[in-house]
C-alpha cells in the first residue's frame, strides 16, 4: 500500500498543471557540495542550514575543481513527498548520480548526459516526511571544470520547478533565491532561508524614508 501512495505521488508530480497551493510554498532547494568521489545519503552531515552563510551548519557552495558530491536537500517544508527540478553544469562532468535517501523513493527521471532543462531533470517522489527538518534526496557526483557552476534550471517537465506535499499537492519554485548553486571558487549559493514578499506597507514605510 504505501508504495501504491508513492507511485501516485510520482504521477501526480508529472502531471502538475499550473495550479498550484501546497503546503510547502517557502520550500527552498539546498545544494551542498563535498570533496568525495563517493558519498552516502548522510554524508552532507553536519549541514543544517542554521546560522549565517560563511558559519557552521551552512552547505558549502564554493569548491575547488576537484572530484565532488552534490546533495540535494528540501528546507523550508511542512509536510513533502516529491521533488523536481533540474541541473544545468556547462564544463564539468557527471560521473553517476544516487536518488535514494528517502523511504520508498522512486524515480520518473534522473539527471544524465551535459544536463539542462530536459536532460538535468529529477523527478522523484517518497514516503511523506512530516518535519520541517533539513531533508536530503539524493546526490550527484561531479568532475567540476576549471571554472562554471551547476545551477537549477526550469526543468521541461510539467510544472517546471516544483514540490509535491503529502496530499499531492504542488507548490512551484521559480525564484532564484530559492533555488542552490555551486561554483568553482566564488559565485554559489546555498538558498538555506525562506524568501518571504515584502508587504506593501513595509515597501510604502521603505519609499517614505526616502521622500
Amino acid at each position: 500500500m504505501r508504495y501504491a501512495s508513492v507511485a501516485m505521488a510520482l504521477m501526480a508530480l508529472c502531471l502538475s498543471t499550473t495550479a498550484f497551493g501546497g503546503a510547502n510554498p517557502l520550500a527552498t532547494l539546498v545544494l551542498h557540495a563535498k570533496p568525495s568521489s563517493f558519498e552516502q545519503c548522510g554524508g552532507y552531515s553536519p549541514v543544517d542550514c542554521v546560522g549565517v552563510p560563511g558559519t557552521p551548519g551552512r552547505p558549502t557552495v564554493n569548491v575547488a575543481p576537484q572530484p565532488i558530491a552534490v546533495f540535494l536537500l528540501v528546507n523550508n517544508h511542512t509536510a513533502i513527498a516529491g521533488v523536481q527540478t533540474a541541473f544545468d553544469w556547462p564544463g564539468w562532468n557527471l560521473t553517476f548520480g544516487l536518488w535514494d535517501c528517502q523511504g520508498g523513493q522512486v524515480n520518473a527521471t534522473t539527471p544524465s548526459g551535459a544536463g539542462g532543462a530536459t536532460n538535468g531533470t529529477i523527478a522523484t517522489a517518497f514516503n511523506c516526511v512530516n518535519s520541517p527538518a533539513l531533508t536530503v534526496i539524493g546526490r550527484l557526483h561531479f568532475v567540476p571544470g576549471a571554472g562554471g557552476c551547476i545551477s537549477q534550471v526550469q526543468s521541461t517537465f510539467p510544472g517546471g520547478i516544483v514540490v509535491l506535499d503529502c496530499n499531492n499537492q504542488t507548490d512551484q519554485i521559480t525564484h532564484e533565491q530559492r533555488l542552490g548553486k555551486i561554483c568553482v571558487q566564488a559565485g554559489g549559493f546555498d538558498s538555506c532561508d525562506p524568501l518571504v514578499a515584502v508587504e506593501p506597507a513595509t515597501w510604502g514605510s521603505i519609499k517614505g524614508q526616502y521622500n
